[in-house]
């Protein structure tokens, strides 16, 4: 855009300075001549009063030293007839009509000038002189103003583009600082992010905006992340204690439906009681206070046991271990990946109402271990993907008819990448699968 404006503003610089210039060369090559033929009007008044066409013709020949650039002239009487005429040598000859400029001084053609100037004496009209002037020094002017103005447009185009350059990189830079710091936003959730301003232009009144909404943004983070961990922490404590006064309920009672009741009741405060601890972790991942108990445990008694247990509690599906055992030992927290095992069987159970299988698998591949969780349910869009290890996301499809927060995926996500491990989700329509692996070493 930069070389582009250049561009039309030299173009129209020079047009107007070649149009001025040329315009300005035809006035004065005008008045030169009407002068002229002034000139001989007023020396040809006697030779026509006493008729002497060989004193008008003297006259106009001398045209051939004083103005070369006439081609043609003529010295006509009152009556239109020709008094005298002049040729150049080797010009055509061209006959003057008194009507050739519709009473107008001069005229320009393509190549020609065309002056008409009367010959007056005493206020008495005696004829008219009309010149033929060759105007071959007008094109060569013209062809040089548009040489200059070419070689002026190329270099000045030259040095825009290379103007440009050096701006476009500077704008640029900062223009890609800012649209980098913003994807790292979208991507990392980290509102602390900054622009340096870095100037005073419109640029850096972006910058400054954007701080400034980050600011916001964090301070308004930080708000409800600090309401979050504070409402769990207050909610924890009367939970726990309905918890147990409903357990015993459930003990003592034996009629229905009040046991069922009391069941029912039990069933939906567990739930609440987990989202509390989820809510939990999720403080304590946003205050970096999630530390891992880490310890040597067998993979194998791992795996085996989060299914039986989670066998119990899911009806509808059949929890199934494909592969072969691992034999393997790793230094993990053992609370923590049994809480991402059972939080990725939950989803596949929950998000495959119509299937009635989810099959786990492990294996190790080179210096690390590889869990996968199968189910045949409906599947997750490819552009949702990365989305759902995001805090709070929900699928688009799925999330009025199941209910949930949004905060499983991202807590075994922030759980994995603590352990140095990666975790990432493949689907298609008949199905998701979700993956992670570990470190098989036993680094401590």
């Amino acid at each position: 855009m930069q070389v582009f404006t250049s561009v039309l503003v030299l173009g129209l610089c020079f047009a107007f300075f070649v149009i001025t210039h040329i315009r300005d060369y035809k006035q004065r090559k005008a008045d030169s001549m009407i002068g002229l033929a002034q000139v001989i009007g007023t020396n040809s008044a006697s030779a026509i009063q006493f008729q002497d066409n060989d004193a008008g013709k003297e006259i106009l020949s001398d045209l051939r030293k004083v103005a070369p650039e006439v081609l043609n002239a003529e010295i006509v009487d009152k009556q239109g007839k020709v008094f005298a005429s002049y040729s150049k040598p080797g010009a055509d000859t061209i006959g003057f009509s008194p009507g050739l400029l519709n009473g107008q001084k001069f005229e320009f053609s393509k190549h020609n000038l065309l002056v008409n100037n009367s010959i007056v004496n005493n206020n008495e009209r005696l004829g008219s002189v009309f010149l033929n002037v060759d105007l071959t020094e007008l094109d060569a002017i013209k062809n040089t103003q548009y040489q200059i103005a070419i070689i002026l447009l190329v270099v000045g185009l030259g040095l825009s583009f290379l103007i440009a350059i050096v701006v476009q990189r500077y704008i640029s830079s900062r223009l890609l600082n800012l649209v980098s710091i913003m994807k790292d936003v979208s991507k990392t959730g980290n509102y602390a992010n900054v622009v340096d301003p870095d100037g005073k232009d419109e640029i850096s009144t972006l910058s400054v905006v954007f701080n400034k909404m980050m600011g916001q943004i964090n301070e308004s983070q930080q708000k409800k992340d600090e309401f979050i961990g504070v409402a769990s922490h207050e909610l924890k404590t009367p939970l726990t204690s309905i918890k147990a006064y409903l357990q015993v309920l459930d003990t003592i009672e034996n009629q229905q439906p009040n046991k069922q009741y009391v069941q029912k009741a039990l069933d939906n405060v567990n739930k609440l009681q987990q989202l509390i601890y989820d809510l939990l972790d999720v403080s304590k991942i946003q205050s970096g206070q999630l530390h891992l108990n880490k310890t040597e445990f067998d993979v194998d008694s791992l795996i085996d046991e989060t299914i039986a247990a989670f066998q119990i509690v899911s009806i509808n599906h059949k929890i199934t271990r494909a592969g072969d055992k691992l034999n393997k030992t790793i230094y993990a927290d053992r609370q923590r990946i049994e809480q991402v095992l059972v939080n990725l069987l939950s989803n596949a159970t929950k998000y495959s109402p119509g299937a009635s299988e989810v099959i786990v698998t492990a294996e190790q591949s080179d210096s690390s271990l590889l869990f996968k969780v199968q189910d045949f349910g409906i599947g997750i869009d490819r552009d949702e993907h990365t989305r759902v290890f995001d805090r709070f996301y929900r699928t688009k499809d799925m999330s009025v008819l199941i209910s949930g927060f949004g905060l499983g995926l991202y807590i075994c996500k922030d759980i994995i990448k603590r352990h140095k491990g990666k975790i990432w989700i493949e689907s298609e329509k008949n199905g998701t699968s979700f993956y992670f692996t570990l470190p098989a070493d036993n680094n401590q």
